[in-house]
């Protein structure tokens, strides 16, 4: 259960996937629990626009492509989370509901601040490791020059 949030309220993924692109904040899903994201500082907004423009050009030429805070990702049957950015290689799958819940992130990106650090690095983490497409998640640091990566090997994370 996150941290970040007082849950609101228990819907089943269906009633979600409905109810949520009427909202005017974003909201993650946990096994039917409903939890509002966190509006972000400038720091992490910055951070989030500097990465994408990086990502962008850096990628520029491949099959690879960026996604903004905009782009959800499901976790297994009951999970949906908001990374700050992802980053999809290849042809990019869509859950149900069209092409706003992705399937399969090769990396993603967590800005982190101080009320959403202990969720992104624990139990967020834990559930994108969880995820056999995601290769590296990127944690950046909004309040220090620090950015640190969770990659997966052949040995695994």
């Amino acid at each position: 259960m996150p941290a970040v949030a007082a849950r609101t309220l228990v819907l089943t993924p269906d009633e979600y996937l409905a109810w949520e692109p009427t909202q005017d904040v974003r909201h993650e899903f946990h096994h039917g629990e409903v939890y509002p994201m966190p509006g972000g500082t400038s720091a992490q907004a910055e951070l989030a626009a500097a990465l994408t423009a990086l990502l962008y050009v850096a990628l520029r030429g491949t099959d690879c492509t960026v996604r903004s805070e905009a782009m959800r990702v499901q976790v297994g049957d009951d999970h949906y989370l908001y990374p700050d950015l992802t980053v999809t290689c290849g042809e990019a799958a869509f859950a149900r509901g069209g092409r706003t819940s992705l399937l399969n992130p090769a990396l993603v990106v967590e800005v982190l601040s101080p009320s959403t650090r202990s969720y992104d690095l624990g139990e967020k983490f834990e559930l994108y490791r969880s995820v056999e497409s995601v290769q590296e998640v990127l944690f950046v640091d909004s309040e220090r020059r620090q950015a640190d990566v969770g990659r997966r090997t052949a040995e695994g994370w």
